[in-house]
């Protein structure tokens, strides 16, 4: 691949890009259904940046390498299935989605799935490069994810289901015609500890309770699975030592409890007495200006007419007077 069509740029830090290769999705069918677009590794080398405390980034060389998906939802599935199975997670990345195995860091953002080897960057140096990759979409992660329960979840195990392929491949045990991607269906699987032994759970969202509501009774009656509805969300069970230990891990599929978590539970503003007297008191120095326009605007009126100033005179009004006198003709 020539360097002037690369896709990571030509150089990051001080390090210039010595080489870079195409990369090819490992599974065509599952990376189509997750909108793979491109995906290109790059070597860079160079003697790092000096600062105030010496040398930061590599003296040597190190790795990129990034895929670019059709959304942020792809980028999270993508990045799932990418990361190493002993892979822990890292808040040393700059994005919230990023997790550290030996030298390697990987980490979702937006729309693009980045891969360092041998070398972590500042965040200022990954969001410039970010900022430089082409169709770069900052979207928001999609809140799925976040309704698959936390408690005794195996690491690592999540796994995203946005169509047929990767129903198929993550949870075939329920048939594409129950889950219905008509809907924009989207759904998350995950491997969970239980006491009585391993449980696998999937979560599926619709896009409003009554669709969900008329679905889960198709997922009731698949044999052999376990199935619940809460709000859009439907948890269905699909590997479990017994009925007992499938209840445990389903019940903590919650959408209230996750809506309420969010919520705003700071206390109301308390009342202030002294800012309550300084609004009566501005009401009434309202009122009293309003007042005295409204005199001054009379009083004005009242000269400009002729009327003085205060003195309100009466009308003279004509009196008309009749004559009731009944004369009688003169005598001679």
């Amino acid at each position: 691949m020539p360097l002037s069509a690369a896709l990571l740029p030509e150089g990051i830090e001080l390090h210039a890009r010595k080489s870079a290769t195409p990369l090819t999705a490992p599974d065509p069918g599952l990376w189509r259904e997750y909108g793979f677009q491109e995906g290109e590794t790059a070597v860079y080398e160079g003697k790092g940046r000096p600062n105030e405390k010496g040398v930061s980034g590599p003296v040597k060389s190190f790795s990129v390498s990034a895929w670019r998906l059709r959304d942020s939802t792809a980028a999270l599935a993508a990045w799932q299935i990418l990361r190493p199975a002993e892979a822990q997670p890292t808040t040393e990345a700059a994005a919230k989605v990023a997790v550290k195995s030996g030298g390697q860091t990987l980490l979702a953002y937006g729309n693009y799935v980045l891969r360092f080897e041998g070398y972590l960057p500042e965040e200022e140096t990954v969001h410039q490069l970010v900022l430089s990759l082409p169709r770069f979409e900052n979207a928001a992660l999609p809140a799925l994810a976040g309704f698959l329960p936390k408690e005794a979840r195996a690491l690592n195990s999540e796994r995203y289901i946005t169509g047929p392929v990767s129903l198929e491949k993550f949870a075939p045990q329920v048939p594409p015609s129950v889950v219905a991607f008509q809907f924009d269906t989207e759904g998350i699987v995950g491997r969970f500890a239980d006491r009585d032994g391993a449980v696998e759970l999937a979560v599926f969202a619709y896009p409003n309770h009554q669709i969900a509501q008329k679905q889960i009774a198709a997922f009731q009656a698949l044999p052999g699975l376990t199935a619940s509805r809460s709000g859009p969300l439907i948890g269905v069970v699909t590997k479990a030592p017994n009925p007992d230990a499938a209840q445990r891990v389903l019940s903590q599929v919650q959408y209230e409890a996750t809506v309420t978590l969010n919520s705003n539970t700071a206390p109301p503003p308390q009342q202030n007495v002294g800012d309550l007297i300084l609004a009566i008191v501005k009401l009434i120095g309202i009122l009293i200006g309003l007042a005295t326009v409204a005199g001054l605007l009379f009083a004005g009126i009242r000269v400009a007419t002729g009327g003085g100033f205060g003195n309100i005179r009466p009308r003279e009004e004509a009196i008309v007077s009749l004559s009731l006198e009944d004369e009688g003709p003169k005598q001679p």
